[in-house]
């Protein structure tokens, strides 16, 4: 829906526009809250998916099986199958298993994703004898999490757009300099130089989270930006 007042684009369920105040009018009638029985009514799309889940979820554990089955066949251990079969876990805990439910829930999926993500590092070092689990991978994905999940908050929480455009500019800029200290752990972990790409990418985001910023003080600029992407 769209106010019909502003035009900005409107979230379901509000009353009011965020933007101007005016009333939201919603043309189609509210649907009476009847109650569904699905033992008398079987819901044919929910069962349409759970056979399709149930197929996904048969192919992602017979492919690794089967390179498993061919690797001691041929080499009397499971050499690059364990591979495949880590990488589908982790395919299948961040695609799949959210499908399973009625609807995605960032808050429990987003930390389990880049829990997944983290435990498949963590078998990729040790296969691989490597030591860059602790110094790299482990710190960096970290503040991935920690930025991916501050930004799906900085969108949900209900603040005036001024505000919210205000913090998503500092979110902008700190991610900016987290790219330097993800260079770092780089440098510690292979002695690789310092600045190589980090300072690129510290100052493209600084310079729009600081477009963002400034934004949020110009009141045109600021209600362009809120009516074309509603944050």
């Amino acid at each position: 829906m769209y106010c019909v007042k502003c035009g900005v684009r409107l979230e379901d369920g509000l009353k009011a526009c965020p933007l101007c105040g005016t009333p939201v009018w919603n043309p189609e009638p509210e649907k009476r809250n009847v109650h569904y029985n699905p033992d008398l009514y079987p819901n044919k799309d929910v069962r349409g998916k759970f056979t399709v889940l149930s197929l996904i979820t048969l192919i992602f554990a017979a492919v690794p099986l089967g390179c498993l089955i061919a690797c001691v066949n041929y080499y009397g251990r499971a050499e690059w199958s364990a591979y495949v079969a880590f990488s589908f876990l982790f395919l299948y805990i961040a695609a799949v298993l959210p499908a399973w439910f009625p609807r995605y829930y960032p808050v429990v999926f987003i930390p389990v994703t880049f829990a997944a993500l983290e435990g498949f590092l963590l078998f990729l070092c040790l296969y691989t004898g490597g030591n860059w689990f602790l110094s790299l991978a482990f710190p960096a994905v970290g503040l991935l999490f920690v930025f991916s999940y501050a930004a799906f908050w900085l969108i949900r929480i209900g603040v005036l757009p001024r505000i919210k455009l205000r913090l998503l500019g500092i979110w902008f800029i700190l991610f900016g300099a987290a790219t330097m200290l993800i260079e770092l752990f780089v440098h510690i972990t292979f002695s690789t130089p310092m600045f190589n790409w980090s300072l690129y990418t510290a100052g493209t985001f600084a310079a729009f989270g600081l477009f963002l910023f400034v934004a949020s003080f110009i009141k045109r600029l600021r209600r362009s930006l809120y009516k074309k992407t509603f944050v």
